[in-house]
Protein backbone atom coordinates (compact mmCIF):
# COMPACT_ATOMS: atom_id res chain seq x y z
CA UNK A 1 0.00 0.00 0.00
CA UNK A 2 1.28 3.48 -1.03
CA UNK A 3 1.52 6.35 1.42
CA UNK A 4 -0.06 9.35 0.33
CA UNK A 5 3.15 11.94 1.22
CA UNK A 6 1.28 15.03 1.32
CA UNK A 7 -1.10 13.25 4.01
CA UNK A 8 1.78 12.05 5.79
CA UNK A 9 3.36 15.39 5.78
CA UNK A 10 0.32 16.80 7.43
CA UNK A 11 -0.52 14.31 10.03
CA UNK A 12 3.44 14.82 11.16
CA UNK A 13 2.83 18.26 11.17
CA UNK A 14 -0.37 17.63 13.17
CA UNK A 15 1.15 15.63 15.55
CA UNK A 16 3.83 18.41 16.55
CA UNK A 17 1.42 20.69 16.63
CA UNK A 18 -0.67 19.21 19.36
CA UNK A 19 1.91 17.74 21.07
CA UNK A 20 3.52 21.30 21.14
CA UNK A 21 0.68 23.09 22.17
CA UNK A 22 0.00 20.39 25.12
CA UNK A 23 2.94 20.82 26.73
CA UNK A 24 2.75 24.27 26.60
CA UNK A 25 -0.67 24.70 28.23
CA UNK A 26 -0.17 21.62 30.62
CA UNK A 27 1.11 21.53 34.45
CA UNK A 28 3.29 19.76 35.71
CA UNK A 29 1.69 16.17 36.14
CA UNK A 30 1.00 16.30 32.63
CA UNK A 31 -2.44 15.34 33.42
CA UNK A 32 -4.29 17.80 30.58
CA UNK A 33 -1.52 16.83 27.68
CA UNK A 34 -2.85 12.65 27.82
CA UNK A 35 -6.28 14.10 28.18
CA UNK A 36 -5.78 16.26 25.02
CA UNK A 37 -4.04 13.84 23.17
CA UNK A 38 -6.32 11.60 23.81
CA UNK A 39 -9.57 13.35 22.65
CA UNK A 40 -7.73 14.04 19.42
CA UNK A 41 -7.16 10.68 18.78
CA UNK A 42 -10.78 9.48 19.52
CA UNK A 43 -11.82 12.38 17.65
CA UNK A 44 -9.85 11.66 14.66
CA UNK A 45 -10.55 8.16 14.83
CA UNK A 46 -14.09 8.53 14.83
CA UNK A 47 -14.45 11.15 12.02
CA UNK A 48 -12.00 8.38 9.67
CA UNK A 49 -15.27 5.98 10.98
CA UNK A 50 -17.49 7.99 9.92
CA UNK A 51 -16.24 9.71 6.57
CA UNK A 52 -13.28 7.25 5.28
CA UNK A 53 -12.60 9.18 2.42
CA UNK A 54 -12.55 12.68 4.57
CA UNK A 55 -8.25 13.14 4.22
CA UNK A 56 -7.74 16.97 5.35
CA UNK A 57 -10.61 16.46 7.19
CA UNK A 58 -10.03 15.07 10.38
CA UNK A 59 -6.48 16.44 9.95
CA UNK A 60 -7.81 19.96 10.07
CA UNK A 61 -10.21 18.96 13.11
CA UNK A 62 -7.21 17.96 14.85
CA UNK A 63 -5.63 21.47 14.68
CA UNK A 64 -8.57 23.19 15.26
CA UNK A 65 -8.65 21.16 18.53
CA UNK A 66 -5.46 22.61 19.35
CA UNK A 67 -6.01 25.94 18.65
CA UNK A 68 -9.22 25.60 20.72
CA UNK A 69 -7.25 24.34 23.61
CA UNK A 70 -5.52 27.39 23.75
CA UNK A 71 -7.95 29.36 23.77
CA UNK A 72 -9.81 27.07 26.65
CA UNK A 73 -6.51 27.56 28.85
CA UNK A 74 -6.49 31.21 27.97
CA UNK A 75 -10.16 31.61 29.46
CA UNK A 76 -9.15 29.30 32.30
CA UNK A 77 -6.11 31.33 33.25
CA UNK A 78 -7.52 34.47 33.15
CA UNK A 79 -11.54 34.40 34.35
CA UNK A 80 -11.84 31.38 36.36
CA UNK A 81 -8.65 31.52 39.07
CA UNK A 82 -9.35 28.61 41.88
CA UNK A 83 -11.07 26.17 39.42
CA UNK A 84 -11.03 22.41 40.44
CA UNK A 85 -9.55 19.96 38.39
CA UNK A 86 -12.37 17.83 38.12
CA UNK A 87 -14.31 20.44 36.09
CA UNK A 88 -11.52 21.36 33.62
CA UNK A 89 -11.34 18.28 31.59
CA UNK A 90 -15.47 17.79 30.68
CA UNK A 91 -15.33 21.53 30.36
CA UNK A 92 -12.68 21.37 27.83
CA UNK A 93 -14.28 17.69 26.41
CA UNK A 94 -17.94 18.02 26.33
CA UNK A 95 -18.07 20.98 22.84
CA UNK A 96 -16.10 18.49 21.27
CA UNK A 97 -18.40 15.38 21.98
CA UNK A 98 -21.34 17.44 20.72
CA UNK A 99 -19.43 18.36 17.70
CA UNK A 100 -18.86 14.40 17.28
CA UNK A 101 -22.72 13.78 17.72
CA UNK A 102 -23.87 16.66 15.67
CA UNK A 103 -21.70 15.11 12.36
CA UNK A 104 -22.83 11.81 13.20
CA UNK A 105 -26.62 13.36 13.55
CA UNK A 106 -26.15 14.88 9.59
CA UNK A 107 -23.09 12.17 8.42
CA UNK A 108 -25.22 11.84 5.35
CA UNK A 109 -24.87 15.80 4.18
CA UNK A 110 -21.65 15.94 5.74
CA UNK A 111 -20.25 12.75 3.81
CA UNK A 112 -22.04 14.08 0.38
CA UNK A 113 -19.54 17.42 0.81
CA UNK A 114 -16.81 14.80 1.67
CA UNK A 115 -16.78 12.84 -1.57
CA UNK A 116 -17.00 15.74 -3.37
CA UNK A 117 -14.64 18.50 -2.14
CA UNK A 118 -14.76 22.02 -3.58
CA UNK A 119 -13.81 25.40 -1.62
CA UNK A 120 -17.17 27.56 -0.90
CA UNK A 121 -17.27 30.80 -3.13
CA UNK A 122 -17.10 33.97 -1.27
CA UNK A 123 -21.00 34.23 -0.79
CA UNK A 124 -20.62 31.59 1.58
CA UNK A 125 -17.82 32.93 3.83
CA UNK A 126 -19.94 34.79 6.15
CA UNK A 127 -22.33 32.13 6.70
CA UNK A 128 -19.85 30.03 7.95
CA UNK A 129 -18.08 32.37 10.72
CA UNK A 130 -21.70 33.35 11.90
CA UNK A 131 -21.31 30.03 14.20
CA UNK A 132 -18.19 32.13 16.16
CA UNK A 133 -21.01 35.43 17.15
CA UNK A 134 -22.69 33.66 20.11
CA UNK A 135 -18.60 31.98 20.72
CA UNK A 136 -17.27 34.98 20.99
CA UNK A 137 -20.19 36.62 22.92
CA UNK A 138 -20.33 33.53 25.36
CA UNK A 139 -16.20 34.13 25.42
CA UNK A 140 -16.69 37.56 26.50
CA UNK A 141 -19.19 37.17 29.24
CA UNK A 142 -16.76 34.99 31.21
CA UNK A 143 -14.22 38.00 31.96
CA UNK A 144 -17.27 39.66 34.06
CA UNK A 145 -16.81 36.42 36.83
CA UNK A 146 -13.42 37.35 38.49
CA UNK A 147 -15.58 40.76 39.59
CA UNK A 148 -17.99 38.51 41.43
CA UNK A 149 -17.66 36.90 44.19
CA UNK A 150 -18.16 33.32 44.41
CA UNK A 151 -17.31 30.41 45.62
CA UNK A 152 -15.18 27.60 43.62
CA UNK A 153 -18.09 25.61 43.57
CA UNK A 154 -20.15 27.65 42.21
CA UNK A 155 -17.38 28.65 39.70
CA UNK A 156 -17.06 25.02 38.55
CA UNK A 157 -20.68 25.23 37.98
CA UNK A 158 -20.62 28.04 36.15
CA UNK A 159 -17.84 27.10 33.69
CA UNK A 160 -19.21 23.45 33.09
CA UNK A 161 -22.65 25.66 32.35
CA UNK A 162 -21.17 28.10 30.00
CA UNK A 163 -19.13 24.92 28.08
CA UNK A 164 -22.96 23.20 27.89
CA UNK A 165 -24.47 25.76 26.81
CA UNK A 166 -21.61 26.14 23.75
CA UNK A 167 -21.58 22.55 23.13
CA UNK A 168 -25.52 22.47 22.10
CA UNK A 169 -24.18 25.46 20.08
CA UNK A 170 -21.75 23.32 18.55
CA UNK A 171 -24.37 20.52 17.69
CA UNK A 172 -26.60 22.87 15.90
CA UNK A 173 -24.00 23.88 13.52
CA UNK A 174 -22.23 21.12 13.71
CA UNK A 175 -22.59 20.41 9.65
CA UNK A 176 -21.29 24.53 9.18
CA UNK A 177 -18.44 23.80 11.40
CA UNK A 178 -18.32 20.25 9.55
CA UNK A 179 -18.28 22.28 6.15
CA UNK A 180 -15.54 24.84 7.49
CA UNK A 181 -13.22 22.27 8.08
CA UNK A 182 -13.45 20.60 4.98
CA UNK A 183 -12.85 23.24 3.29
CA UNK A 184 -9.85 23.88 6.22
CA UNK A 185 -8.29 20.90 5.01
CA UNK A 186 -7.94 21.45 0.87
CA UNK A 187 -6.56 24.35 2.02
CA UNK A 188 -4.10 22.08 4.09
CA UNK A 189 -3.44 20.01 0.89
CA UNK A 190 -2.84 22.79 -1.45
CA UNK A 191 -0.46 24.57 0.95
CA UNK A 192 1.84 20.75 1.48
CA UNK A 193 1.26 20.60 -2.41
CA UNK A 194 2.82 24.41 -3.15
CA UNK A 195 4.95 24.00 -0.30
CA UNK A 196 6.65 20.47 -2.26
CA UNK A 197 6.73 22.44 -5.24
CA UNK A 198 8.85 25.54 -3.24
CA UNK A 199 11.27 23.61 -1.70
CA UNK A 200 14.01 23.75 -4.25
CA UNK A 201 13.91 27.61 -4.69
CA UNK A 202 13.36 27.54 -0.76
CA UNK A 203 16.66 25.35 -0.02
CA UNK A 204 18.58 27.32 -2.61
CA UNK A 205 17.03 30.78 -0.71
CA UNK A 206 18.62 28.82 2.80
CA UNK A 207 21.77 28.05 1.31
CA UNK A 208 22.64 31.50 0.56
CA UNK A 209 21.21 32.75 3.65
CA UNK A 210 23.53 30.76 5.74
CA UNK A 211 26.65 31.56 3.72
CA UNK A 212 26.18 35.16 4.07
CA UNK A 213 25.84 34.54 8.25
CA UNK A 214 28.61 32.35 8.20
CA UNK A 215 30.77 34.83 6.18
CA UNK A 216 30.03 37.48 7.70
CA UNK A 217 30.18 35.41 11.32
CA UNK A 218 33.58 34.59 10.54
CA UNK A 219 34.71 38.36 9.85
CA UNK A 220 33.78 39.74 13.59
CA UNK A 221 35.34 36.24 14.90
CA UNK A 222 38.41 37.35 13.28
CA UNK A 223 38.38 41.06 13.42
CA UNK A 224 37.60 40.41 17.23
CA UNK A 225 40.47 38.52 17.76
CA UNK A 226 43.48 39.75 15.59
CA UNK A 227 42.23 43.27 17.48
CA UNK A 228 44.48 45.12 20.02
CA UNK A 229 40.99 45.52 21.67
CA UNK A 230 37.86 44.23 21.66
CA UNK A 231 35.28 44.92 18.97
CA UNK A 232 31.80 44.51 20.86
CA UNK A 233 30.22 44.98 24.06
CA UNK A 234 28.40 42.17 25.62
CA UNK A 235 26.31 42.65 28.14
CA UNK A 236 27.11 46.73 28.35
CA UNK A 237 31.25 45.16 28.95
CA UNK A 238 34.09 45.43 26.21
CA UNK A 239 34.63 41.31 25.66
CA UNK A 240 35.90 39.06 23.23
CA UNK A 241 34.03 37.31 21.12
CA UNK A 242 33.52 33.59 20.46
CA UNK A 243 32.58 31.87 17.29
CA UNK A 244 29.50 31.25 18.88
CA UNK A 245 28.84 34.70 20.40
CA UNK A 246 29.83 35.85 16.36
CA UNK A 247 27.00 33.59 14.89
CA UNK A 248 24.35 34.66 17.30
CA UNK A 249 25.26 37.61 16.16
CA UNK A 250 25.48 37.15 12.48
CA UNK A 251 22.23 35.71 12.88
CA UNK A 252 20.89 38.49 14.91
CA UNK A 253 22.33 41.07 12.40
CA UNK A 254 20.85 39.36 8.86
CA UNK A 255 17.24 39.35 10.31
CA UNK A 256 17.65 43.02 11.40
CA UNK A 257 16.07 42.04 14.73
CA UNK A 258 19.00 43.25 17.14
CA UNK A 259 18.55 42.60 20.38
CA UNK A 260 21.68 44.53 21.72
CA UNK A 261 23.18 42.15 23.82
CA UNK A 262 26.09 42.35 21.34
CA UNK A 263 26.70 45.42 19.97
CA UNK A 264 29.74 46.54 18.27
CA UNK A 265 31.95 49.05 19.60
CA UNK A 266 34.21 50.40 17.03
CA UNK A 267 33.04 52.45 13.57
CA UNK A 268 35.03 49.17 11.41
CA UNK A 269 32.35 46.74 12.87
CA UNK A 270 29.43 48.84 12.78
CA UNK A 271 30.49 49.76 9.03
CA UNK A 272 30.44 46.14 8.58
CA UNK A 273 27.33 45.05 10.65
CA UNK A 274 25.69 48.00 8.53
CA UNK A 275 26.76 46.12 5.27
CA UNK A 276 25.32 42.93 5.93
CA UNK A 277 22.11 44.27 6.72
CA UNK A 278 21.90 45.68 3.32
CA UNK A 279 22.87 42.42 2.02
CA UNK A 280 19.98 40.73 4.16
CA UNK A 281 17.39 43.12 2.87
CA UNK A 282 18.77 42.87 -0.82
CA UNK A 283 18.71 38.71 -0.51
CA UNK A 284 15.30 39.12 0.93
CA UNK A 285 13.89 41.07 -1.95
CA UNK A 286 15.63 39.51 -4.55
CA UNK A 287 14.71 35.53 -2.77
CA UNK A 288 11.36 36.24 -2.85
CA UNK A 289 11.14 37.39 -6.54
CA UNK A 290 13.11 34.42 -7.23
CA UNK A 291 10.46 31.95 -5.48
CA UNK A 292 7.59 33.76 -7.17
CA UNK A 293 9.05 33.30 -10.09
CA UNK A 294 9.54 30.34 -10.24
CA UNK A 295 6.22 29.16 -9.34
CA UNK A 296 4.60 31.49 -11.19
CA UNK A 297 6.57 29.73 -14.11
CA UNK A 298 6.16 26.23 -13.13
CA UNK A 299 2.34 27.21 -13.82
CA UNK A 300 3.02 28.44 -16.64
CA UNK A 301 2.44 25.50 -19.44
CA UNK A 302 5.04 24.26 -21.32
CA UNK A 303 4.90 24.73 -25.31
CA UNK A 304 7.71 22.55 -27.74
Amino acid sequence: MRIDRRWLGAEVFTALLVTLVALAITDANFIFVAVQIAIILITVGTIHWLFPRSRFFAIALANFIAVYACLYIFLLEANFGGIHRWAVFPGFAIPILAFLAGAWWRRDRIRRIVENPALRDERHIGRLFLWLVPMVVIAGATFFIPRAVLDPETVDLLLLGLMAVTAAIVFAVSGVVATFLIDAGLLFEQFFDRARELAVPAFAFFTFYSLIIIIFAAVYRIIDRFSPSAQFLIGGRHQELSFSDSLYFSIVTLSTVGYGEIVPATDVVRVIVAFQIICGVLLLLFGFHEIVTYARDRKRPHHD
